[in-house]
């Protein structure tokens, strides 16, 4: 069995959710992610569950 694994917040998360984009998304992303010092992670579920993302 593997070592389970917890997030900044000691939350266990064990659903993986994996998508794909093109070269120019990925660079679109990054800087956008850069921009508000979260984890890409981070980043990510706080868009797709529409909450505040602060810069």
């Amino acid at each position: 069995m593997s070592k389970k694994n917890y997030d900044n917040h000691n939350r266990w998360r064990n659903k993986t959710v994996v998508f794909r984009v093109s070269a120019e998304e990925d660079l679109h992303l990054e800087a956008l992610v850069k921009l508000t010092g979260l984890t890409k992670q981070d980043y990510i579920i706080r868009r797709l569950l529409c909450r505040n993302v602060v810069v």
